[in-house]
């Protein structure tokens, strides 16, 4: 390892004493990716129910009369919120879980 790549990892050592300080660089760049990874988690369950509900809405509103059409844009947007209320659910519950994990 020569010296300039030394001195980046101790500085990024400093940067990761607020968790526990028995914890290792590699431990700390861990828990920040698997945050990131919960971030992007939900923000796909948040873009999944965006788009059911754009498609229950287009339903609606391009097919007036359709009577099939209708009632599948009227289920999928209440749906929509279903999914959008899962995935935050789930975001809160892992973010909890990631936190219980660093307290022990």
């Amino acid at each position: 390892m020569n010296h300039s790549s030394m001195k980046a990892q101790i500085a990024a050592k400093q940067l990761y004493t607020g968790h526990n300080k028995q914890l290792i660089l590699r431990d700390e760049l861990a828990i920040d990716r698997t945050r990131l990874a919960n971030e992007r988690t939900l923000l796909s369950w948040l873009r999944t129910a965006l788009m059911i509900l754009v498609s229950g809405i287009t339903l609606l509103k391009l097919f007036p009369g359709v009577i099939t059409l209708e009632i599948t844009g009227g289920v999928l947007i209440p749906v929509s919120f279903l999914v959008a209320g899962l995935g935050v659910h789930r975001y809160w519950r892992t973010c909890a879980s990631i936190r219980s994990a660093l307290n022990h």
